[in-house]
């Protein structure tokens, strides 16, 4: 018997061509299954994502021209149950008298608030939605002509910040907030001005003054000054509520990637969502005054007296994912009724949409 004393060239290639084989499966394997991975991580954060975008939208949208035990539907013609005591009261800031507001390519209004990093991305919607849904305080005694009287739940020592000096903050509220004072027979919206009582008082006396130090201000420094009626009034059975300005849009954030943003009132945006690319919106307009909407125009469509009558919004975002080469193929899709063959960076997209009824304006 022979002893080995190594492989000859032809052993050794064989096993090197064996090796690149299973090597090539390997690689190939592992390729594979980090694609799947890469696809089904996008997936489920693009659904994720769209998902979440329109349950905050849609809880926002429902609630929008929420006044306590009325809302902006029994307002009526002539405005005789709800009454705005702020001096700037058609401005877009301040018509509480309509729920939602709305702006696209074709109808920028200067009065929205400016996001930065470049403002809202060119070609998208934009939405305003008003009502009193933040915090309430109960009512502890019947008001008088110069303020109104709620329950004291805790004076917090300077919580409240008006950028120059820092103030008390009273059962939850600062002066300069908007408020409404609501029972199920009117609403009356007006500015906090200042406030009366202390910590160990069993109420807190909300002041409503024409002081011009305030922006936008009341326009009277008493309600008896325009008009004295039982809808003046409001006791035990009524409610204080913080009234929020909602606005939602696209923007770049600080990566240069579209999201969607929330801002209210005059805080500072906050970066709800990343990868919503696009938001289109059309509106419900009740055109007959039966309480339901007949036709949807985009915002451009609605002129300025016809936003009173919207009573549902219909939204549609088009939602990818935040990395390039997610997929292996161009994916096409079609969004706002205008079909896209190849967006050339293989992102994975998906477009969401779904139509919300304002609670308050539906009979």
């Amino acid at each position: 018997m022979y002893k080995q004393w190594g492989i000859s060239l032809v052993e050794l290639m064989v096993s090197i061509t064996v090796g690149l084989v299973l090597m090539a499966g390997v690689v190939q394997l592992f390729l594979s299954s980090k694609l799947t991975f890469t696809t089904q991580q996008a997936m489920s954060r693009v659904q994720e994502t769209g998902r979440l975008a329109m349950e905050f939208m849609s809880e926002d949208i429902r609630m929008a021209g929420h006044m306590g035990c009325l809302n902006v539907a029994s307002f009526g013609p002539d405005n005789k149950f709800f009454r705005n005591f702020l001096k700037d009261e058609t401005t877009l800031a301040y018509n509480y008298e309509v729920a939602v507001d709305g702006m696209d390519a074709s109808k920028v209004k200067d009065e929205y608030p400016e996001p930065p990093n470049g403002g809202v991305l060119a070609g998208t919607d934009a939405l305003l939605i008003r009502s009193a849904s933040g915090r309430n305080v109960g009512i502890a005694r019947k008001n008088d002509p110069t303020q109104l009287f709620i329950e004291n739940t805790g004076v917090e020592t300077g919580e409240c910040d008006n950028g120059t000096n820092k103030t008390d903050k009273y059962s939850g509220l600062c002066a300069g907030d908007i408020l409404a004072v609501a029972d199920c027979d009117s609403v009356r919206v007006f500015q906090a001005t200042g406030f009366t009582g202390s910590a160990g008082s069993a109420e807190i006396g909300v002041q409503h003054t024409d002081d011009s130090s305030f922006t936008p201000g009341n326009r009277v420094a008493t309600w008896g000054a325009e008009d004295i009626d039982e809808r003046q009034t409001f006791g035990k059975d009524a409610q204080i509520l913080t009234i929020q300005n909602i606005f939602y849009y696209i923007a770049n954030n600080t990566t240069n990637n579209p999201s969607l943003f929330r801002q209210v009132n005059k805080d500072g945006p906050q970066e709800l969502l990343q990868g919503v690319e696009d938001m289109q919106l059309t509106y419900g307009v009740d055109t007959n005054s039966d309480g339901t909407p007949d036709t949807y125009r985009p915002a451009h469509q609605i002129a300025a007296n016809q936003w009173g009558s919207v009573s549902s919004v219909r939204l549609e975002l088009l939602v990818a994912s935040t990395e390039d080469n997610v997929l292996q193929e161009p994916q096409g899709y079609t969004f706002n009724g205008v079909p896209v063959d190849d967006p050339g960076d293989r992102r994975l997209r998906q477009v969401f949409s779904t139509t919300v009824a304002i609670r308050g304006l539906l009979p």
